[in-house]
């Protein structure tokens, strides 16, 4: 057998990978215009395959998975050359269908004709040739024997050429001699890897691109291309440049696409993809065939060099490459073993090709040529430079792009932006990186000026409530839960307490610490403050003990104003009437404290002047009326609580104060609302999911601010879909509260939006120069709304607000520390801190000070902090320890001090800074340069790590398999076959043994998408019905009885009618007995259901013969969600106890089953049974099997079109599907009487039934069981 070349290996696998599809086609139409001689055409293309083995050659597989390659004779590999007729107008989108041909690589040579006839004298010949058996450097050669061969058959002769030296197979024996065994430590591949891991060793992995949307889990492989153009002056320039520096275009035009990639947010350590030729003897100069191999060029951007410092570093980097060119690219790629993703290439995701190989002229006698331009709908990486010097001297050529992740705007922009990079090198080669500007002068003014005219009037707050008395006083302006306040009364009370005030002495800048509880008298002792003209210092007396004396000590207020001050006030000793107190806008409003990374929280000073504006804006934005009732359940110690506090002054409106015990109690905070006829709530995502767990309707009708922590799609979506309106606000606490706003709509996400009244924003980026629209920079704010600073902390103010180079001389601008883009729309998109701050449900934390609270216990020596986030996007924070030894060795040792910290935290942290988990470390992982490696710390379930041993003979088997291939003695469930040393060909021969051991066909790009022995013996379970001796049953058994007594668990069939999937849910519980239930006529003999109430009937008395009594435990997912919810009416109302009815991402009957199935036919429904389930079918009679499948799906649906669900006495469990627009829990209120408990699963709804989606469906039913048999 005659193997593949290291680049057909890697051609064949990408094939496999993508299922066959065209993307690795290269094809080329030309238009012949003249008398062609058809028969003369045909002979010369049978001449040119026979020339040329690769031509003729299909690539198999033995039954190990072995690859290899078959040399056909040319009589049958000859392809037929079909004259179609077309019509001129219809020529493009017929080369187009050509070009798309999917090639069988295994059963058909490499190479399709076709020829299209416009008139008798024009023709358009299209040629397809695999990659595989052709590169770039081949075309030339093959147009030439094309030319020789058609001229030499209209003669009436063969062709006269020479012969060639060697074929292509020579060339791959050759190559294998040259390489050696990379195990063999003398060999050249040995040596040549040796150089490249060490050069690729920790490559970034995808490189951070402006995407216009995330990536899909699998990439599609369409693309789509736009041009691009550089003058001669500046082409001769860059030429004349590579010249001095001994360098090459290719060198230069690598250096400036690095900095280009740099400013497009790629970070400092940049690769990209290039091509060289692979013909390193000139035998190989004139033979078609796939010798391009791929390089990546690794650019170090690191301390902002000169771009000819950089260009530099290129050129001996490309030396070296090519030094080091014959290891091939999938050789690397094993050798290195990067994390594997469907979803993007290895190692880089950017090309750059500068054309050098002889430009193909086909020249046919007695016909005018002209080559058919045509746009490549296809794209192999995320972006290609592709590059040409043509003959007026200008640097021409196109960038290639997926379309999975850009737009065409977006890398038209790219493109003029390389341009303008290209042009400030050549006019300043010695320019710092960072110095280049890729803005035009109309990004900058959009991006810097006009998105920043913000200017609008101011309100003051005192004002604001004399003007409310005056116009209302007899409205109600508090709502407390013992005690209301009207505005009257509200002005009163708080100018009696601030004569009160003044008498001790509070003046402008005097600080007044106020720590109350949530009563009416904590907005009363505010608004003295204010109208005293001092600064108070909010302090939530449920907070520890330790906090609150620190900031008493650190902030020195005149004086404390709690409940025992209040209770010696003389109330009726002063005066009605406000104090005339003389306070200017820079004065400060309040002190609040925030937490510290130093370990300890700092004051931030907010001016009168800044809340003014706030509140202002505010309302102008999200303007409130005296019919609006606005809810106060945010803390006084967190800056939201302005809003909440202050707004609804500036209107008439009514504050409804929840208290201590009713914010934390959904359901109170709820009937708060209600009872009250609320309507306006500001509140963080937290709190929302909170409410809409407990009430799934519970943001109806409701005006909403929310904001303080990033809020999650699925989140804007509900609240965008239930609310009168939902604005997203973002704001640090230096800035008031709120400096940006969006208004949320669905189906447009969550983006922090544009800023406020009388503020400025910059994305900026180290050098604080704006960035691109999509290149992720740090966020500045400027204007109005801006904190003086840090109480007592002049070096920390001056490190966190800067000079502004935007504004007036003596402009400040905060910077936030949080990572943003500007988004397609022209509103900001919140990504990330830039630093190890973070927000936990809407509170900002700094990691610092809970690892220095922990490092303060004395049996901690080191500590570490992160946070972790779940797979709903739940946040929690995890606390890392390394003991004391003499902690370690005292009685209890590390269990023991782990015991003891969380109470020593508790007296120290407040409830949202408290670890979820602590975990036991004996040493901290570092960065090379001695820093903490947060990234290398363990997961919370590291006493969990060991790989589970398998649990049903599938993985028992694919465990095997997994051990077998790669050598190894024990595999277990959760071990990782690519992260225990294998690679693609390694994937392709298990691909092999998984069809030889189960009948079934496992493609390579499922075992990359699941590449775990569990997954992957999953996935079989899906499909294969095990052991079952009639696996179309009606009553299918997933788990045989165990023996324990325990009733069965019921799983009720999809749409398609089987319930094979569920043998994967069934394995979770292996000591509960479990069925399936089957659609009748699955077999394609019994009789399909008439109805969806029989299909029910029959379902129940099924289950009663096997379960004559309840309690009944019941689970349906899609179809069978529906049907499941019958089911359990009809159990209930013949008298049977139900446990639980467990519904995974369906919708009741009557909901959208008219809409989504209208107008499919038999043939639409079997499509979609190949499409998604078909590639894994391994039965004997594959085709009838499909058949029956598609008649009991199209029958079903047809069903559930006339069906209505039934209402339902009990308690449903519902999952919903998080990763699509659609959410079906709220569908079932009016088929529920009872409660409706929500579980959110990070999966599409067709991803239901796949391994981690199955995973966390079958945790929350396990601990119901549990709960159910305590």
């Amino acid at each position: 057998m005659i193997p593949l070349s290291f680049a057909q290996r890697r051609m064949w696998i990408l094939h496999q990978m993508e299922g066959g599809s065209e993307n690795w086609n290269m094809p080329a139409a030309f238009r012949l215009t003249g008398a062609l001689d058809q028969a003369a055409l045909t002979a010369a293309i049978r001449d040119v395959v026979d020339r040329h083995e690769t031509l003729r050659t299909v690539y198999e597989t033995n039954d190990d998975g072995e690859l290899y390659q078959r040399i056909l004779p040319t009589a049958e590999a000859t392809p037929e050359v079909p004259v179609i007729e077309v019509a001129p107008g219809d020529v493009s989108g017929t080369i187009e269908e050509a070009f798309g041909y999917r090639f069988d690589l295994a059963a058909e040579p490499p190479l399709q004709v076709r020829l299209f006839r416009c008139s008798p004298q024009e023709h358009v010949l299209v040629l397809v040739i695999h990659h595989i058996a052709t590169d770039g450097s081949s075309v030339a050669p093959l147009v030439r024997d094309l030319a020789a061969a058609y001229t030499a058959r209209r003669d009436g002769r063969a062709p006269a050429w020479e012969p060639l030296p060697v074929q292509y197979k020579d060339y791959t024996m050759w190559q294998r001699e040259l390489l050696g065994d990379v195990a063999d430590p003398d060999s050249l591949a040995a040596a040549q890897v040796a150089y490249w891991r060490k050069e690729l060793a920790g490559v970034p992995q995808p490189l951070n691109l402006p995407l216009d949307r995330p990536r899909p889990v699998q990439a599609s492989g369409r693309g789509s291309t736009v041009g691009l153009m550089v003058e001669p002056e500046v082409a001769s320039g860059l030429q004349k440049l590579a010249d001095e520096r001994g360098a090459t275009m290719s060198m230069v035009l690598h250096a400036a696409l690095a900095v280009l990639l740099r400013k497009l947010g790629g970070g400092d350590d940049v690769t990209i993809g290039s091509s060289i030729a692979g013909r390193t003897e000139e035998a190989l100069a004139d033979l078609v065939g796939f010798f391009v191999n791929t390089q990546v060029l690794r650019v170090d951007l690191c301390g902002d060099p000169s771009f000819t410092d950089l260009l530099a570093q290129v050129r001996h980097k490309s030396l070296a490459a090519y030094e080091h060119q014959d290891v091939p690219f999938d050789m690397l790629v094993e050798a290195i073993n990067p994390e594997r993703s469907a979803a993007y290439q290895p190692l880089f995701q950017v090309m750059l090709g500068l054309q050098n190989y002889e430009r193909p002229e086909l020249e046919l006698a007695g016909l005018t040529l002209e080559v058919e331009q045509t746009i490549p709908s296809t794209s192999k990486v995320d972006l290609f430079f592709n590059m040409i010097v043509d003959d007026s001297g200008a640097l021409r050529g196109d960038i290639s792009y997926a379309t999975d992740v850009f737009d065409r705007e977006t890398v038209e922009a790219f493109g003029a932006r390389f341009v303008r990079v290209l042009e400030q090198l050549v006019g300043d080669p010695g320019m710092c990186v960072g110095d280049v500007d890729v803005l035009s002068p109309g990004e900058r003014q959009r991006l810097v000026v006009e998105v920043n005219d913000t200017a609008e009037p101011t309100l003051e707050l005192v004002e604001a409530v004399r003007r409310q008395v005056r116009a209302t006083p007899e409205a109600l302006a508090v709502i407390g839960e013992e005690e209301s306040l009207t505005y009257q009364e509200l002005e009163a009370r708080s100018n009696r307490l601030a004569h009160w005030l003044a008498d001790l002495g509070v003046r402008a800048e005097s600080r007044v610490a106020v720590c109350l509880p949530r009563t009416v008298n904590l907005v009363v002792a505010l608004l003295a403050v204010i109208k005293a003209g001092g600064a108070y210092v909010p302090i939530d007396p449920e907070h520890p003990r330790s906090r609150i004396d620190y900031i008493l000590e650190h902030a020195d207020p005149l004086l404390v104003l709690d409940a025992e001050a209040l209770a010696g006030v003389d109330w009726p000793a002063y005066p009605d009437a406000a104090p005339e107190v003389v306070v200017r806008p820079e004065n400060a409003q309040y002190v609040i404290y925030t937490s510290g990374s130093t370990g300890k929280p700092k004051g931030v000073a907010i001016p009168r002047g800044a809340v003014a504006n706030y509140l202002a804006t505010t309302q102008r934005r999200f303007p409130l009326s005296s019919a609006d009732r606005m809810l106060f359940s945010t803390t006084v110690a967190f800056d939201m609580a302005n809003t909440e506090l202050y707004l609804p002054f500036t209107a008439g409106a009514t504050m409804v104060m929840a208290g201590k015990d009713t914010v934390t109690d959904p359901s109170a905070v709820l009937e708060l609302i209600r009872r009250h006829g609320v309507t306006a709530v500001q509140a963080t995502p937290a709190f929302w999911q909170m409410l809409l767990m407990h009430d799934p309707n519970a943001a109806k009708g409701l005006r909403i601010i929310i904001g303080a922590e990033a809020v999650p799609v699925r989140l804007a979506e509900t609240l965008a879909k239930q609310a009168a309106e939902v604005f997203n606000m973002y704001g640090p606490t230096e800035t008031v509260t709120w400096c940006t706003e969006a208004r949320v709509e669905v189906g447009q996400g969550a983006p922090i939006g544009r800023p406020v009244g009388n503020t400025q924003v910059y994305v900026l980026d180290s050098r604080l120069s704006p960035v691109s629209r999509g290149v992720p920079g740090e966020l500045y704010i400027a204007g109005a709304g801006m904190a003086r600073g840090y109480q007592g902390r002049p070096e920390l103010t001056a490190e966190r607000f800067v000079a502004c180079p935007f504004g007036p001389a003596g402009a400040r601008m905060y910077r936030t520390g949080d990572l943003v883009r500007w988004d397609g729309n022209g509103q900001l998109e919140y990504l990330e801190r830039t630093d190890f701050q973070v927000k936990i449900r809407g509170f900002r934390i700094e990691l610092g000070e809970i690892e220095h609270v922990l490092t303060g216990h004395p049996g901690v020596a080191q500590a570490a902090a992160v946070v972790r986030e779940n797979q709903d996007g739940d946040k929690r924070i995890v606390g890392y320890v390394i003991p004391e030894p003499d902690a370690s060795q005292a009685d209890g040792g590390v269990q023991a001090l782990l015991a003891e910290l969380p109470a020593y935290l508790r007296g120290r942290l407040p409830d949202y800074m408290m670890p979820s988990t602590l975990i036991p470390l004996s040493e901290v992982p570092l960065t090379p340069n001695g820093k903490l490696d947060r990234g290398a710390l363990p997961s919370e379930d590291i006493n969990a790590a060991v790989s589970r041993e398998p649990r049903n003979s599938h993985e028992e088997r694919m465990c095997a398999l997994f051990g077998e291939l790669l050598g190894i003695e024990r595999v277990g469930i959760d071990d990782d076959f690519f992260e225990l040393g294998g690679h693609s060909l390694l994937a392709t021969r298990l691909s092999a043994r998984i069809r030889g051991e189960f009948d079934i066909e496992m493609p390579l790009r499922t075992i990359i998408k699941y590449p775990t022995a569990g997954e992957l013996a999953a996935l079989l379970l899906v499909t294969t019905p095990a052991e079952s001796s009639d696996p179309l049953a009606v009553v299918l058994p997933l788990n045989s009885d165990p023996g324990t007594g325990k009733p069965p668990l019921w799983f009720f069939h999809g749409g398609g009618g089987l319930g094979w999937t569920y043998f994967s849910f069934a394995s979770y519980v292996p000591d509960w007995p479990a069925y399936a239930l089957q659609a009748r006529g699955s077999d394609g003999v019994d009789k399909l259901a008439g109805s969806v109430k029989e299909m029910v009937e029959d379902y129940v008395t099924e289950m009663l013969k096997i379960q004559p009594e309840g309690p009944f435990h019941l689970i349906g997912w899609s179809y069978g969600g529906t049907v499941v919810q019958a089911v359990a009416e009809a159990l209930d109302r013949r008298g049977h106890e139900i446990a639980f009815v467990a519904i995974l991402d369906s919708q009741p009957g009557g909901h959208g089953f008219t809409e989504i199935h209208a107008g499919k036919a038999l043939p639409d429904y079997r499509s979609e049974l190949e499409e998604f389930f078909g590639q894994y079918i391994g039965t004997d009679n594959r085709q009838d099997f499909l058949d029956a499948m598609a008649k009991v799906l199209a029958n079903n649906h047809t069903l559930m079109m006339d069906f209505e669900s039934p209402v339902y006495r009990g308690d449903v469990l519902f999952f919903s599907a998080t990763l699509q627009e659609r959410s079906y829990a709220h569908l079932w209120r009016p088929y529920v009487l009872g409660s409706i408990e929500v579980h959110d699963v990070r999966a599409t709804h067709h991803e239901m039934n796949m391994p981690a989606a199955v995973a966390e469906v079958m945790e929350v039913i396990k601990r119901k069981l549990a709960e159910l048999t305590e």
